[in-house]
Order: C-alpha cells, then structure tokens, then sequence
C-alpha cells in the first residue's frame, strides 16, 4: 500500500489538544506490542539502509521505507485515534534507570530487522503517550492563572519555561524540537482559554527569531521568549532586572507559580560577549605556513571506499540530500575548474532542500553562543578570494584541502549546514586532484579550532597523512 506523504493522518501540526488529550483517550500500554504487531503494513518491513560507496543511492529503496513508516502511521491512527499520529516525532522517553533514549529516527536510520523495528515503533508510540501525560500534568500544575496582570505575567513566563524545557530535554534539540515546542505552546494557550483563534501569531511573534530546528536553547533565548509571550498575553512589560539563567536547563523547568507575585530574583547577568573567531581566523590564516606545512601530493589516491560518503551517510537528517550534494561535487571535480561560492550555494541548496541558499546577511555564531562570526559588507568578497587560492597549485594538495576546510568553517557563509559545506568544499579540492580519501571521520567529528597558526597547520599535515593512508590501502588492493 502506498500512503500520500500528504494524507491528513500523517499531519502531527494539524492536532488539537482534544486530539491529544491523554484524558479524552484511554490506553493500554501493555497491549501496544501486540497491537503494533497486527497492524503492521502487509508485506513485512522493509530492507534497512546501508550506505555502500561507489553505488548510486537506491532511491526505489528509500521511497519504500519512508512508505512503510507513513502506512504505519496511518494504521496507528486509525486503531488508537489521531493522537498516535506523534509516534514518529522523535519524542525520548525514559528508560527504568532514567536516561532519556529515543527509540525511532526515522526510516532510514530506525528500520532494521523486523523484530527490532517492530519494538522500536511500540516504544516510540508508548514514548508519545507519555510525553502527552507529561505536558498534561503541566498544564494541570500552572492552571489556573492568576488574574492580577503581574502575577499574571510571571505565571505566563513560569509556564512557558517550563514547556519549552520539557520539549527540548525529550528531543535533545533536534530537528523536530521547534515544531513540537510551538505545538506545545498552542496547546497550552487553548486549554488556558486565551480567546481569539490566531494562537499560532502569538506564537511566532514570541519565539520567531529565537528557536531553531537543530539548535538547542540557550537559557538567555528562552527568557526573551517567555518574556515576549508573557507580555502579549498579559500587557505587562517585565522590568529590566528580571532575571533567567545564562545556562540551560540547569535546574529549570521553573515551578515559581506558586511563589508570585512576590518572587524575587536576582537581577539579569548578561552572557559575555563572545569573541570574533572570525577575526581569529583571519589572523591564523596569514600566519601560517601553509606551503611549508607538508609536502606536495598528486593523485590518484583511492579505494574502494569513499570517507566522506560514509560520514555524511551518518547523518541523522538529510543524509540522502548530503549525498546526492556529494554526487554533485564529484562530477564538477571530474570536470575542473576553480571553487566558488556559486558552486558551494548549488551543492549546499541540495543539502538543504531549499531554492536558494545566499551569503548570510547577519552575525551568525557556533559552539552554543561561544564562537561569534561577525558580518560585514565586504565578508563575501573576501571569502571568494580565499576559495579560489583553493586550486593554487604552488601550495600543497593537503594544506589547501586543510585551509578551505577552515575557510568555510570560519567564515560560516550559510545560515545552516556549514560542516557539510566545509566537508563538501574540501571533498571537491582533493577530488579534482583524483584523491578520494577512504577515512574521514577522524578529520569530519574532530573540532578544529583557529587558535593558532600550529593548529592550522597540524590539521594541513593530518590530511597529508590520511592521503597517504589512503595510497597504501590502494596499493595493497583495499
């Protein structure tokens, strides 16, 4: 059976409180087992992904996994109610010691054997269930509002928090947070009975600009947020030493309701302001000895496997778009010619799935707010010229692979997705050079920090080595 990615049992944004309300919907979670296993889609689940270099993506496969989690959804639905429509939506839940383990992400990488994928869609679904209790008992705790405006304002703030900590412990801040978070958040604003219908402009007026898919909160990004929401409700503008933790989550959700309107707390700490890496880079980058660090190196140097596409196969989300990005860049290797940010913004909308994908216009940052990239006018113009001193042969294959890998790292061009740019730019300069190395998750998942020119020049020689590596390997027939 093949299930319409738009069918509207599939569309989690759609549900209501009513929908979800675990009161309004009995549940046997000793049963779900069972009942996952006789309503499991007819003709068994499917081959599990594994990523094998020099084949091209089986899409036929991808399409039938995906297809096996939509009819399973849709089956779910139709037993329990459009509630269990949330299975899939990378809820963790706890297991007996406490730890918070996430038991499906998705098709490709939670399809296996069938025994496991079977438990792993009960556990996710029973996973859901107790999320929804979960923000059930929330919402009993902080109800009712007071209605004198402060207290009002403080309890608004109090609830946000605390909605918005428990989503994102349960994601880990990953890719489906934002979403669920605002869901949440809508939810809470119809059980609390604030009138009008327009719940979802209220919502993304209070954290448009401050959450992110991906990125988990910082405490400072949850305070504003709670703040904003809190005095579009209440018409209350909080005074200026109203204070939240720098950090999160440390010991929040918050259950100050109880304590208002007379709590005190002390006045803000704002966070440091973050240094220029950018800055840094630019000052590493002139000083290091870029075509004294290692030795020239020409290719071929290959196997049979291909590191980077292993690594990017790795991926959580978006790994069959990295890869076909990854197909793209090898052919335009094949071909020649220099690197540019055009080049990058065409391998990088692939990777995204997105129309366009610009030079970022605004300060962007990394590292949980510790690493800070300031904007300028000029900042694309010189990164274009240090992507094209990446095909320079009187400088060595490794440093220039090594010094366009930190480029697109420091220089952070795109809103999202820098990593894989930086893997994927310095996958193209190697490649046009006939080097494909077949390890590279020592180099991709190590942390590269410009703080020095030595460092910079370490990571120039690493690449010299996993060239060389890959040589040997090739000549013993790997």
């Amino acid at each position: 059976m093949t299930i319409d990615p738009h069918d509207p049992r599939l569309r989690i944004d759609t549900l209501t409180w009513a929908d979800v309300d675990p009161d309004r919907h009995p549940f046997d979670p000793g049963a779900v087992r069972d009942v996952v296993r006789a309503v499991a889609p007819a003709g068994g689940v499917p081959a599990p992904y594994r990523y094998e270099p020099g084949r091209v993506f089986d899409h036929a496969a991808e399409d039938a996994r995906w297809n096996w989690q939509r009819a399973m959804t849709v089956a779910l639905v139709e037993h329990y109610g459009s509630w269990a429509g949330g299975w899939n939506a990378q809820m963790a839940g706890r297991t007996d010691d406490g730890v918070l383990v996430l038991r499906w992400d998705g098709a490709r990488h939670s399809i296996t054997t069938p025994e496991e994928t079977l438990a792993a869609v009960a556990g996710a679904l029973l996973d859901w269930r107790a999320f929804l209790e979960e923000l059930a008992g929330i919402f009993t705790w902080h109800l009712p509002l007071p209605t004198e405006p402060r207290a009002a304002f403080l309890a608004w703030e109090a609830t946000t928090a605390s909605l918005v900590a428990t989503v994102a412990a349960r994601s880990g801040a990953d890719e489906y947070w934002y979403p669920i978070c605002a869901q949440a958040l809508k939810w809470f604003l119809t059980v609390a009975e604030v009138p009008g219908e327009d719940h979802d402009a209220l919502i993304d007026d209070a954290i448009s600009g401050r959450f992110y898919s991906s990125i988990s909160p910082l405490g400072v990004e949850v305070g504003d947020a709670a703040e904003a929401l809190a005095a579009t409700l209440t018409g209350v503008t909080p005074p200026a030493d109203d204070a939240w933790p720098d950090t999160w989550p440390q010991d929040w959700p918050s259950r100050r309701s109880t304590e208002m309107p007379t709590a005190a707390r002390a006045p803000r700490v704002r966070p440091p302001v973050a240094p220029d890496a950018l800055a840094t880079w630019r000052d590493v980058r002139r000083a290091a000895r870029w075509a004294d660090a290692t030795e020239h190196v020409t290719g071929p140097a290959r196997t049979t496997r291909d590191g980077i596409g292993e690594h990017l196969a790795r991926h959580r989300h978006g790994a069959a778009r990295a890869l076909a990005a990854l197909d793209l860049v090898y052919a335009e290797a094949a071909e020649g010619g220099t690197l540019t940010f055009a080049r990058l913004a065409t391998w990088q909308r692939k990777v995204l799935a997105v129309a366009v994908a610009p030079f970022r216009t605004t300060d962007a940052w990394a590292r949980d707010g510790g690493e800070r990239y300031p904007y300028r006018d000029d900042l694309p113009r010189e990164f274009e010229d240090c992507l094209a001193e990446a095909t320079d042969p009187a400088v060595p294959l490794p440093s220039r692979a090594a010094r366009v890998y930190l480029d697109v790292l420091h220089f952070h061009p795109f809103a999202d997705g820098n990593a894989r740019s930086a893997a994927l730019a310095l996958y193209f300069v190697l490649a046009r050079e006939g080097v494909v190395l077949d390890r590279a998750a020592p180099l991709l998942m190590t942390r590269w920090a410009a703080t020095g020119p030595r460092g910079a020049e370490g990571l120039a020689g690493f690449v010299a080595v996993l060239i060389e590596q890959t040589r040997r390997r090739a000549a013993a027939g790997g």
